[in-house]
């Protein structure tokens, strides 16, 4: 009998033993939050002020707005998130009949908890009049000024009158009842959805604003999928909104979505993890190494460790087994050019010259040495990520030293006589990279190049003034459409955004149509048109198409890279 007892006994024991000293042994994994690092502290939480990727990331958890981009499908498509469907388009395009959804709460602060305030119409209203509100100074007025009616009649009339703020109504916006909004624009705005779809866009109660004197910079007051609980000068910790409205993980998808399958939580409830941190991590390599340690979940990879991915592919793959971790490469929705001043009496007055400097860059060596072979080499004016983008479209222009050469000798300059600045735009060491890479290209076809150093906000302001001749520049879509790039080469923003001074009246009116032109088929035929006569002028000459790698723990399901949806958390699983 006592031989029967003692395996007994002894199997017991080792269960009690192990239960006991479990956290020691057998760690807990974490299922219920996730880590993420950022690289600067948030300077403001309002959503008016709101515009870098760091700041944008962390308050997207918390806001919601009218509509959202579709997590699965690319290219970009818009769905309601607040708003209960689509809207209701009148008046050829220029009004928009909003429905919204009913018993959405808010959170974010317990007296607006315990009141329980819901979302109204009304509260888009008030944030539309403070984009407007001229002592906020938001870098997102640009959505309606102009654009919606007696938008900025309501900004001058109401000057820096926070009661005129509070109780003036616009035009263009009117409350119909709680849940219904309604816009009326000046003309057709074919990007309006997507206005609607950004941050700057997120309701705020009337009262809230009275309350905090029209300063949302310490408080998110917000209807999203999670909620701020503290935060300080290096982590910001959310957790999960126990009231968040019935929205579910998307049953469809591209086909990417379907190869990578990522649509296996297709119709389940979200949010799915309970706890977020974000961590203010400032150097490369400490983001680098503590996403090595496991301490941080999601990592993209750091510019100076581009390299040890892409180029050591056999050392870096029996570290992703040793770590356990994931690889994922996306495009960016930045382009890269080169950008000629057309106001010149040199490089802006002869277009043979900017041919034959078109012709003698090499892109393959470009890309290769400014990014270690990770970005895109352009094929057009517009970026892969945007409606109307061609694949198969290709430049008028490659490299061919050859041709460059005769095309210089045709331009009928004196290459003994002219020298050519390049101005940069920044002063970091990726800067004089590319700097002294344009130089070398410049002097293979026997052109004389002097670099001058400047740093970003000196190229923004001396480019902005047209007073830089040759020079790199980049833009980060705001929002997937041409219309959003196009502006830069359009008369009106001279002096501006249009650092090249470019003007062809031809452009002018064909930007005028794509801008209020809705149905899709014909604004693909203007971008198409409007490229054809940018190729032929050649005020830039496209360069590539920026790209990033990024790394996720092999524990994180449903990821999916999106450079314009922030709240993307809400779709992530921790397994």
């Amino acid at each position: 009998m006592m031989k029967k007892i003692f395996p007994v006994v002894l199997i017991l024991t080792i269960i009690g033993f192990a239960y006991l000293y479990k956290d020691k042994f057998f760690p807990k994994r974490v299922k219920s939050e996730i880590h993420l690092a950022i690289n600067v502290p948030v300077k403001t939480f309002d959503p008016v002020h709101v515009f870098d990727e760091d700041s944008l990331s962390v308050i997207g958890q918390s806001l919601d707005t009218l509509y959202q981009y579709h997590y699965l499908k690319r290219p970009y498509e818009v769905i309601p998130s607040l708003a209960d469907g689509m809207p209701e388009i009148k008046n050829n395009g220029k009004q928009y009949i909003i429905k919204i959804k009913k018993g959405i709460h808010y959170h974010g602060s317990a007296e607006v908890k315990a009141s329980g305030r819901t979302v109204k119409a009304s509260d888009f209203e008030m944030q539309i009049k403070r984009l407007a509100f001229k002592p906020l100074k938001s870098v997102g007025t640009w959505l309606f000024s102009g654009k919606i009616k007696g938008f900025n009649i309501f900004s001058e009339e109401v000057g820096s009158n926070f009661d005129d703020l509070i109780s003036k109504k616009m035009e263009g916006v009117t409350v119909i009842d709680d849940y219904t909004l309604k816009i009326d624009l000046i003309n057709p705005e074919p990007n309006l959805l997507y206005f609607l779809s950004m941050t700057f866009v997120t309701p705020v109660p009337k009262e809230i604003v009275m309350q905090y004197h029209n300063d949302l910079s310490k408080v998110i007051i917000g209807t999203g999928a999670y909620e701020l609980v503290n935060f300080d000068e290096n982590k910001y910790f959310f957790t999960k909104n126990l009231n968040y409205r019935e929205e579910l993980y998307p049953s469809s998808g591209d086909r990417y979505a379907n190869t990578e399958n990522l649509l296996k939580s297709s119709t389940e409830k979200l949010p799915f993890i309970e706890k977020v941190y974000f961590h203010v991590i400032k150097e490369e390599k400490e983001r680098w190494d503590r996403f090595m340690n496991g301490e941080i979940d999601i990592l993209n990879v750091p510019k100076k460790f581009l390299a040890e991915v892409s180029n050591q592919a056999a050392d870096f793959e029996k570290l992703k087994q040793e770590k356990q971790f994931q690889l994922k490469y996306a495009t960016t929705i930045s382009s890269r050019w080169l950008g000629f001043n057309m106001n010149d009496p040199v490089l802006g007055k002869n277009r043979k010259l900017r041919k034959a400097i078109s012709f003698g860059i090499n892109f393959d060596k470009y890309i290769e040495a400014l990014t270690n072979n990770t970005n895109l080499k352009a094929n057009s004016i517009y970026n892969p990520s945007i409606p109307g983008y061609n694949p198969s479209h290709n430049k008028p222009y490659s490299y061919d030293l050859k041709k460059a050469k005769k095309l210089l000798k045709e331009s009928g300059v004196n290459t003994n006589k002219l020298e050519i600045t390049y101005s940069t735009r920044g002063n970091q060491q990726i800067h004089f990279n590319e700097a002294e890479f344009i130089k070398n290209e410049l002097n293979l076809l026997g052109l004389k190049v002097n670099i001058e150093v400047l740093s970003f906000s000196e190229f923004i302001q001396k480019g902005r003034a047209g007073k830089i001749q040759f020079f790199t520049d980049q833009w980060i879509y705001d929002y997937p459409d041409a219309e959003n790039i196009l502006q830069l080469l359009i008369s009106k923003n001279i002096p501006g955004i249009n650092k090249s001074g470019y003007i062809n009246p031809k452009i002018d009116e064909l930007y005028s149509k794509l801008v209020e032109t809705l149905d899709k088929e014909k604004r693909f035929e203007l971008m198409s048109k409007i490229e054809e006569i940018i190729e032929a002028d050649l005020p830039w000459i496209m360069l590539m198409y920026e790209s990033s790698y990024i790394l996720h723990s092999k524990n994180i399901k449903n990821f999916r890279k999106s450079f314009f949806i922030r709240n993307y958390l809400k779709y992530l699983k921790v397994m």
